[in-house]
């Protein structure tokens, strides 16, 4: 099975959780974000075995490898 990517993304003075490519949710504050991304990640790693990674926006506006889920 692919592995799957959960970004943060800064958007509109908030978060947005990009799932996949796809925009799944919008958080006011980013560790609301950070949460469910880890929630997300964890859940698909251990129940589903899809290796998951959380890439988050630093203050450049790069994304970085914050969280790897085998």
């Amino acid at each position: 099975m692919d592995d799957s990517t959960l970004q943060l993304v800064g958007s509109h003075g908030g978060w947005r959780l990009i799932d996949n490519g796809e925009p799944s949710f919008w958080f006011l504050e980013r560790d609301q974000a950070m949460q469910i991304a880890r929630v997300i990640a964890d859940s698909r790693a251990g129940l589903r075995f899809i290796p998951t990674r959380i890439e988050a926006e630093n203050d450049d506006g790069e994304l970085e490898l914050v969280a790897s889920f085998p």
